[in-house]
């Protein structure tokens, strides 16, 4: 297992939930951390906040992950990155009443799908001269199970994401850079009681084996194994309490 103390992080998507104990858990193991945001940059000051406090290294970098040339000058702003988690996407249960089909569509598959590439691109680009680099990308279960009606745009952008893992584990090994993908199931974040009414919540619950979501911090401890291990590469880790296996 490496060690990563001294390594640069940009976790995508950073302000929140996963990406939130994604990046205490990278500052915790000694990793500068660049905590990004689309929109909310409030909330990624809380993060970075978070890690000083404890003695980490953070800054908040705002970018629009779907957007080329935003993404370009945010790796040229930044600097030497070892490790990127890109773990921004539009949350599916937030949708509004008003986009028709085609733009939901369209704006999932730019932020979830283009927003992975693109920052995958322009970190390949630059850790190809440094002879070790991880890329892990936040997918889901529902990559692998047949979506309901609402959920078909959400699905496909994270089955997506196994195929841009693959790519870039079988490029990036020659230079030392390992890709791999994580696919968590239900989450407990701070906005679930946004997305899930009670008795939504008890209908998801019901269709895990384990019987509960996971916590955020369990999600973080798959996505720090992708990153220390450096023999793991174009894997998927399933930690979704048995939905993977479940009819």
């Amino acid at each position: 297992m490496d060690d990563i103390k001294g390594k640069v992080a940009l976790v995508t998507g950073g302000s929140q939930g996963i990406g939130r104990a994604v990046a205490l858990a990278l500052a915790d193991a000694g990793c500068k951390v660049f905590v990004n945001c689309a929109h909310h940059p409030e909330k990624a000051q809380k993060v970075v906040d978070e890690i000083r406090a404890k003695g980490g290294e953070a800054e908040v970098a705002q970018c629009d992950v779907s957007d080329e040339a935003a993404v370009e000058a945010m790796f040229d702003r930044l600097g030497r990155v070892d490790i990127l988690i890109n773990n921004a996407r539009l949350d599916p249960w937030l949708r509004r009443a008003e986009m028709t089909e085609g733009e939901w569509w369209s704006r999932v598959m730019d932020v979830n799908l283009k927003g992975c590439f693109l920052c995958s691109m322009a970190f390949f680009k630059r850790a190809q001269k440094y002879g070790w680099g991880r890329i892990v990308n936040i997918a889901s279960v529902r990559s692998f199970r047949a979506a309901e009606m609402s959920m078909i745009a959400y699905g496909v952008s994270k089955l997506g994401m196994h195929g841009i893992s693959r790519a870039f584990a079988q490029n990036g090994a020659p230079f030392g850079i390992t890709s791999n993908t994580v696919c968590p199931g239900m989450v407990t974040t701070e906005n679930i009681g946004k997305r899930l009414t009670p008795e939504k919540y008890k209908e998801e619950c019901s269709a895990i084996p384990l019987g509960r979501p996971a916590e955020s911090a369990e999600i973080a401890d798959a996505v720090m194994f992708a990153v220390r291990n450096g023999y793991v590469t174009g894997e998927t880790i399933n930690i979704n309490g048995g939905m993977y296996y479940a009819p």
